[in-house]
């Protein structure tokens, strides 16, 4: 089967839009953002994506892309689907995170998660 976060990170797109939400898009940093510079916290990218920020976002089976503007120049940002840490409403916080994390006692699990295997976690 195909990953299913593209679908997750459009699906989410779609819901904090209609509810009047601001996207955020968090990524690791090491994107292809075209010389632009975003928000940047410890090693993640976070991108606004919201349809007044953002034009042409396109999410596939590979990529997420869309052009923004910074210090008014526009960019072409590309992210491997791979690189989306998480997404979430600016406003309320609530969103997918995507990383990896090691399952805990409240997981009842012992043993590591593997490798590879995102776990998504509902934030907020």
């Amino acid at each position: 089967m195909t990953s299913c976060r593209p679908y997750l990170i459009r699906a989410l797109y779609e819901w904090i839009v209609d509810n009047g939400g601001t996207p955020m898009l968090v990524v690791r940093e090491d994107v292809d953002a075209g010389g632009a510079e975003a928000l940047r916290r410890d090693e993640l990218a976070v991108y606004n994506v919201s349809p007044q920020a953002v034009r042409d976002l396109a999410v596939d089976d590979e990529s997420v892309r869309f052009h923004a503007r910074f210090g008014g120049v526009f960019r072409h940002v590309v992210c491997d689907v791979g690189q989306v840490c998480r997404m979430f409403c600016r406003e309320t916080g609530q969103g997918v995170d995507f990383r990896e994390r090691e399952p805990g006692p409240e997981d009842g699990a012992e043993a590591p998660a593997p490798r590879g295997r995102p776990q998504l976690r509902v934030v907020k």
